[in-house]
């Protein structure tokens, strides 16, 4: 099988689908302008190696998504997080490969089926079972289904038969200082694998920061690395309300320079834009519209999963298990998907997102190991929100202790809702509880059937991925116009 590459100027910048036909030698790939191709492979994205030989497919970690050929088929690569994914669809004998969900739909001619009322909790539902559950399906109007391939690449035979490869695992941490060198080199070598003179587009380094522990720990991994850029949000919400949380007083510490962005400035758009963010439209991703600008060009560090990984639990009870230490990305106590929607806003805008704590994540237990051990007992505070692992990592880079990790911030200005006083009660209860037992058995007895998504985020989506699909269509025939135009 070969790769041709079909140049979609109207597209977003990242996006790319791949369309093959049973017996069909050549694989036609449509894609945005800032997607890098070559003879035998594409991508768009960046990898903890070198760009010569573009084998994003052996990684341990990947930002981003791409394809190249292997043997007799193609082989396409996911990202080494579960934030994002590959999507596949067959449709009238033809296979489907995508890094977007909606321009998958709009190239085959499928659709979600309007009947179906729980699409946000589908995708909840899996972003729980991490990569524990290997099958993901989504239903479809017609008796089809779009797959799901999270964390793996996805390889396509000549007949069309696929199979999940699992990502390279590597060697578990053996202790902190070798957890914390692991992470750092990963940033050095994304970084240095980003801005590489061989590709058409390089990208900038540029951190997420906050008072919280996860973006201070990457922004001082990301700042060793030579990142001197950060954004930040003024204010976030906290058991204590509506409260600051701008990183500008510890960026100082670490040789970034900063801006400060108003989450409520979101609502002030002239126009919403929901829709680039279907996975979860009114979640906390949406506010990252505010950064659009200065993301342009940018490999995006994030403390996403840290909270899953560096938390050292004080407690448990009952023979329920807590928050960390589940291996294969598990999350079973979510109850939200921050960080899944930043897809197609990501795609559009053109930057990398990267993830730092998902590097090395799928060792959860040896991590939850280290943050338990007595050698970082220095580094824990005691309490419902201590996470020794971060603190460390921030610390040693000279953040003083006083300016992170104090309590626990994120998220917009939290609205009033339409719910019953009961759905209410429990919804406080579940924010209020860091107690994750406690999280557990409400989630054990209630289901999903309280969480506000339950029909209201689930028919969001749809109307999301709908109206981003009208986006793909019309650079599709955009395309088609300008050949048809060239013809005569």
């Amino acid at each position: 099988m070969k790769l041709e590459f079909e140049l979609i100027p109207n597209l977003p910048r990242l996006a790319w689908a791949a369309r093959l036909l049973p017996g069909e030698p050549a694989v036609r790939v449509l894609h945005g302008p800032w997607v890098e191709t070559r003879e035998d492979c594409f991508f768009e994205g960046a990898w903890d190696g070198p760009l010569e030989g573009c084998r994003f497919d052996q990684a341990l970690t990947f930002a981003g998504s791409g394809g190249r050929r292997e043997g007799d088929g193609i082989l396409f690569a996911g990202p080494s997080h579960t934030y994002e994914r590959l999507y596949s669809v067959r449709a009238g004998g033809e296979l489907f490969v995508s890094n977007s969900l909606a321009f998958l739909l709009a190239l085959s001619g499928e659709g979600l089926d309007p009947k179906h009322p729980h699409y946000y909790l589908d995708f909840l539902k899996y972003n729980r079972a991490g990569i524990r559950v290997k099958e993901k399906r989504l239903r479809l109007a017609g008796t089809g289904f779009v797959e799901l391939h999270d964390c793996c690449n996805l390889v396509v035979q000549p007949d069309l038969t696929t199979s999940r490869l699992e990502k390279p695992l590597g060697p578990p941490p053996r202790d902190y200082d070798d957890y914390a060198a692991f992470l750092a080199r990963t940033a050095e070598q994304v970084f240095a694998n980003a801005r590489d003179a061989g590709r058409r587009w390089a990208y900038r380094p540029v951190t997420m920061l906050s008072q919280g522990y996860d973006t201070t720990a990457v922004s001082a991994l990301a700042a060793k690395a030579g990142c001197r850029e950060a954004v930040t949000f003024r204010k976030s919400n906290s058991q204590a309300g509506y409260v600051d949380d701008s990183g500008s007083q510890i960026a100082p510490y670490l040789g970034l320079h900063v801006i400060e962005y108003e989450r409520t400035d979101y609502d002030r758009l002239p126009e919403s834009r929901d829709h680039e963010f279907y996975i979860e439209p009114d979640g906390v991703d949406r506010s990252m519209a505010l950064m659009e600008e200065q993301l342009v060009g940018s490999i995006l560090v994030t403390g996403r999963h840290g909270e899953r990984l560096w938390e050292r639990e004080s407690s448990t009870r009952w023979g329920l298990p807590g928050d960390t230490g589940y291996p294969m990305f598990k999350m079973p106590t979510g109850f939200k998907l921050g960080g899944c929607a930043l897809g197609e806003f990501r795609l559009k805008t053109g930057f990398i997102q990267f993830p730092v704590a998902c590097s090395g994540g799928l060792h959860a237990m040896a991590i939850k190991a280290i943050t338990d051990s007595r050698t970082m007992k220095p580094w824990s505070v005691g309490g419902g929100y201590d996470r020794p692992i971060a603190r460390r990592i921030a610390e040693e880079a000279g953040v003083p202790r006083h300016l992170f990790g104090q309590i626990k911030k994120g998220g917009p200005r939290r609205g009033p809702e339409r719910r019953s006083w009961m759905s209410r009660a429990i919804y406080s209860l579940w924010e209020l509880s860091y107690w994750p037992p406690l999280r557990i058995l409400i989630m054990r007895l209630t289901g999903d059937r309280l969480n506000p998504a339950w029909r209201r985020g689930s028919f969001a989506v749809q109307r999301g991925v709908e109206r981003t699909m009208q986006g793909y269509l019309s650079a599709l025939s955009g395309a088609v116009a300008m050949r048809a135009r060239g013809s005569t």
